[in-house]
């Protein structure tokens, strides 16, 4: 059986973690981890939120052993993040969206994203990356509940009907993935060129933009540009697709290589 995790994102209120933890938990999933994705935490209200789940999971063990609960601090190539507001702030977001879950897929984990706390613009990356990974197994939610429960802060409903798991549709982009992973395989080791090969299997690892695939492999940012054009047009041929794919569409296609 599957590993299941549970990876949230966090703002001003603990709450969202452990109330979609609680409903899941009631549906009987069988939660290994809680991973929370947060912005630092040097300042409130993001501080005092990680310290009430710290409080509930480590100290009160309101979860026992069997849940193992991991910060996970969004983090660029310029160092951690306090907000997601800039152009590099957005790349480095969703990148670091892109690492967390292709890491726990690669895992061959069930994932459950919940995208209910923190700023809008979280979720956001966050959606888009699993509609990149994400397969009919795995599951993204938001969560509504009652304005008495919200406004009470407390991290547990007393009555049922008071908060509920709302399914977020996903696209799930990963169904197009070619099943063929020689295929995959045949497509990164053959067709490409060493130069291609390297910035591709840098773009699939980590989902950088190019930019910082430029600044990681000391070339220029319009080389990078040249080199992914002429990958494009190489996977469009290989696939037999009807138009040029375009960045997140190589993701998709050649998610599973590694």
């Amino acid at each position: 059986m599957k590993s299941t995790i549970l990876v949230a994102t966090l703002g001003a209120e603990p709450q969202v973690v452990t109330l979609a933890l609680d409903l899941l938990l009631a549906r009987k999933e069988r939660i290994a981890s809680v991973i929370v994705v947060h912005t630092t935490p040097d300042h409130e209200p993001v501080r005092s939120s990680l310290q009430s789940l710290h409080r509930e999971f480590m100290v009160a063990r309101s979860y026992g052993n069997e849940i193992l609960f991991v910060p996970h601090l969004l983090a660029g190539t310029s160092g951690p993040l306090s907000d997601v507001i800039t152009p590099t702030d957005i790349d480095d977001a969703f990148r670091s969206f892109y690492v967390l879950l292709r890491q726990h897929k690669q895992a061959g984990r069930r994932i459950h994203l919940s995208i209910a706390g923190g700023r809008k613009t979280m979720a956001l990356f966050a959606m888009a990356a699993a509609q990149i990974l994400f397969g009919p197994e795995d599951y993204v939610w938001h969560l509504v509940s009652d304005p008495a429960l919200v406004t009470s802060k407390r991290l547990h409903a007393d009555h049922p009907q008071d908060v509920t798991l709302v399914p977020v549709p996903v696209a799930h982009w990963g169904r197009l993935r070619a099943d063929d992973r020689s295929r995959v395989h045949d497509f990164v080791e053959h067709v490409l060129t060493p130069a291609e090969r390297e910035v591709t299997e840098l773009l699939i690892r980590e989902g950088l933009s190019n930019a910082a695939l430029a600044e990681r492999l000391g070339k220029s940012v319009k080389t990078v540009a040249n080199q992914l054009s002429s990958v494009y047009v190489k996977l469009g041929r290989h696939f037999d697709l009807p138009e040029t794919p375009d960045r997140t569409l190589l993701l998709v296609l050649l998610g599973s290589y590694s």
